[in-house]
């Protein structure tokens, strides 16, 4: 497993053609200020946006990792992000992954409430994406019938996508990652904080991303996909999430209208 050195110079190394804003906000060491938002002109999507997908939204738990990224902790103890952090990050990570082609990048998501949003976010940009179970060693055994050679590693949660994190770490692949309050940024290049575990928020993160992937690399999409359409409230996706009657199974949906059992 590569050390904190050699991750830091890959780190360093895939940056150097950035903008110096951009790797001036992306450094490690730089802490982001918190504060309210009190324009949102410059942000991403409008402000009610990021609230109603509850994107700021965080858990009962907090890690020192996530500590600067968190503006204050809520009466029923669960945490709130700083929504102009989370904005900073994504402007910065949608900057940053439109440095790499599709060919070398490789997103991760084993929860289930991102697999529709990662799906669409691959099928915009043409990156490929591993929603659901990732098989150790995709990026460290050749031999492997889907190996992937990546130079960065996208993932939803550094807990569950943990053996994608850890082999991207082994074959010197920069990392990204959507990170919650609960988590740790270990083998975490670059940190987005967000509540990374709800599907409207997930969805929100991966349209802008796709959004912007396409726009900076000049990619021409086959279909569009609209915001509710990645956070899954399209009527196309609520069709898609609707459980499939077997055929011939009972119509049990009038229940009501049988009568009852007498003995």
């Amino acid at each position: 497993m590569a050390d904190a050195k050699t991750v830091k110079k890959v780190v360093k190394k895939a940056v150097k053609e950035a903008k110096p804003e951009i790797i001036e906000k992306i450094a490690p060491e730089q802490d982001i200020v918190v504060e309210n938002v009190q324009d949102d002109s410059n942000l991403m999507v409008p402000l009610d946006s990021y609230l109603k997908a509850g994107l700021h939204i965080g858990t009962k738990f907090r890690t020192k990792y996530m500590d600067k990224f968190i503006y204050k902790v809520r009466s029923d103890g669960l945490t709130v992000l700083n929504v102009q952090a989370i904005d900073e990050r994504i402007r910065c990570v949608a900057e940053f992954i439109s440095r790499y082609d599709p060919d070398d990048v490789v997103v991760v998501g084993k929860r289930e409430n991102g697999w529709r949003a990662i799906k669409l976010f691959a099928k915009m940009t043409g990156i490929k994406a591993y929603a659901g179970r990732y098989h150790p060693g995709i990026l460290t055994n050749p031999y492997l019938e889907d190996f992937r050679e990546a130079k960065l590693v996208i993932v939803a949660d550094p807990w569950p996508d943990k053996d994608a994190l850890k082999d991207a770490v082994k074959v010197g692949a920069v990392t990204v990652a959507l990170c919650d309050t609960n988590n740790d940024s270990t083998y975490v290049d670059l940190v987005l904080p967000c509540n990374n575990k709800g599907r409207k928020s997930l969805g929100l993160i991966f349209w802008i991303l796709a959004r912007e992937y396409t726009k900076n690399k000049g990619i021409q999409v086959e279909k569009e996909y609209s915001l509710d359409d990645f956070m899954g409230e399209s009527e196309e996706a609520q069709e898609s999430i609707k459980p499939k009657k077997r055929a011939g199974s009972p119509d049990r949906t009038r229940s009501f209208d049988r009568k009852p059992n007498r003995r």
